[in-house]
């Protein structure tokens, strides 16, 4: 082969023999890839983050809008005559009625999409205390946290909007119309309570041209929570907590027995906001026994009896967990409470053990009497709003005589022994319950 030719062949070997431009394009096919991948990574680390700060977001907001209904939920309760107060203030429930608790001054009618001139739209102060105040000025308990907050009552419209009809229920209209109703006509205030006559002691939601004194509206609390750019919207429906039913002053779910003559038990309404109730209700087969009897009022003014069972235990677990003070052992020269501060009193006898069950004497008290296990009152005792007793009831009125006013229920036998002066008063019942949560019975999430 000549010399020219193997130059050629080993020109072609050495073009097919030379890895230093294949590694090269490895290479750069290497950083192309990683680039892609780098990119990637980065394009998903920031959607990932940014998923991330929007749901941080999200939920925060969520928690804020619950933090406005629970501030809600707390200013329902009590006096219309206590600071933080943001219900209705009015005597009597105004149908047009509304209030926002707002955490900026910033706020604005335009941020709330369902703002009307038709309602009252108060602003409520605690300080200084003006209820009905109408000027934007932030008056939220809550500092650190942003939600406004609208509270209104439930009207025929709102419950028609939710599926009420005719046909449907979900409230009894005692109004006399069942008429469709508009934004512009929205109808009667729903009120929740013991109305069914069917039921009286299964609290329902219903209308009224008159409603009774000792029940309040359905509240409609709307919460807009924000955090971030997110917005989550809260409706809830809260009912102010009606205690038991009232059938008269003094019921027992056993016998009641009364010695002497000096009692006094009236069914009139104290208070002069409701009807009139007879003076005693056993269950049936209770009976009442007196000798030689007392001095009975109401309507009619005679003790009956008759089926209406009240869950009085029921009634004891769920106020004692609300209650501001535990009664551990007998009584004698304590005051509970004020005609400004109706408390909850809760003892249970069985723990701390107490073989002879709670005993009172001298007591002056403003609320609600819980006991779980025997209740022996002793003269000097007196208590405005509601006594309600698991065990026996034994009164022994003595010189000094026992006060009840409200109402007084137990679960086993009642005794009473000398002078005894119980009268029915619906206020002093409502002022007893105000401290109770109100209770949820509708949650959604708007938005």
């Amino acid at each position: 082969m000549n010399s020219r030719r193997q130059s050629e062949l080993f020109g072609i070997l050495s073009t097919y023999t030379n890895e230093r431009g294949i590694v090269l394009i490895a290479v750069l096919a290497i950083i192309a890839i990683l680039v892609v991948v780098g990119s990637v990574a980065v394009i998903t680390t920031n959607t990932d983050l940014k998923i991330s700060s929007n749901h941080k977001s999200s939920v925060q907001a969520l928690y804020a809008a619950q933090a406005g209904i629970e501030e809600a939920r707390e200013r329902l309760r009590g006096l219309s005559t206590t600071a933080n107060y943001a219900g209705d203030p009015a005597a009597n429930p105004n149908a047009n009625w509304s209030a926002y608790i707002l955490t900026s001054n910033t706020w604005q009618t335009s941020d709330d999409p369902n703002y009307s001139i038709s309602y009252l739209n108060y602003i409520p102060q605690y300080n200084p205390v003006n209820h009905t105040n109408t000027s934007t000025v932030a008056n939220s308990l809550q500092t650190d946290i942003s939600y406004w907050v609208k509270i209104r009552h439930k009207r025929e419209y709102d419950a028609e909007q939710a599926g009420h009809t005719p046909a449907s229920r979900h409230y009894i209209d005692y109004d006399g119309s069942e008429a469709t109703h508009t934004a512009e006509a929205p109808g009667n205030i729903v009120y929740y309570g013991y109305e069914d006559p069917s039921e009286p002691t299964n609290a329902v939601q219903f209308t009224s041209n008159t409603p009774p004194a000792k029940y309040k509206p359905v509240e409609i609390i709307t919460a807009y929570g924000s955090s971030g750019g997110s917005l989550k919207i809260i409706e809830i429906e809260v009912v102010h907590y009606p205690g038991p039913p009232i059938l008269s002053p003094l019921y027992s779910k056993d016998n009641v027995s009364i010695n002497g003559s000096s009692s006094i038990i009236d069914g009139t309404d104290a208070c002069g906001m409701n009807p009139p109730l007879p003076p005693i209700y056993v269950l049936s087969p209770g009976t009442v026994t007196a000798s030689p009897g007392p001095t009975y009022g109401g309507n009619p003014a005679v003790p009956q009896s008759g089926l209406i069972d009240i869950d009085i235990m029921e009634y004891i677990n769920a106020m004692n967990d609300n209650a501001t003070i535990t009664i551990t052992e007998d009584q004698n020269n304590t005051t509970y409470g004020d005609a400004g501060n109706f408390v909850t009193c809760y003892s249970d006898t069985s723990n701390p053990p107490n073989v002879q069950g709670l005993k009172l004497q001298n007591v002056t008290g403003y609320g609600t009497l819980l006991t779980k296990g025997d209740l022996t009152l002793g003269g000097g005792f007196t208590w405005y709003g509601l006594v309600l007793t698991s065990g026996t009831l034994i009164l022994n009125g003595g010189g000094s005589g026992i006060n009840i006013v409200g109402a007084s229920l137990s679960v086993e036998t009642i005794t009473i022994n000398g002078d005894l002066n119980l009268e029915y008063d619906s206020c002093a019942i409502e002022n007893s319950l105000l401290n109770q949560p109100l209770k949820v019975i509708k949650w959604k999430e708007i938005y």
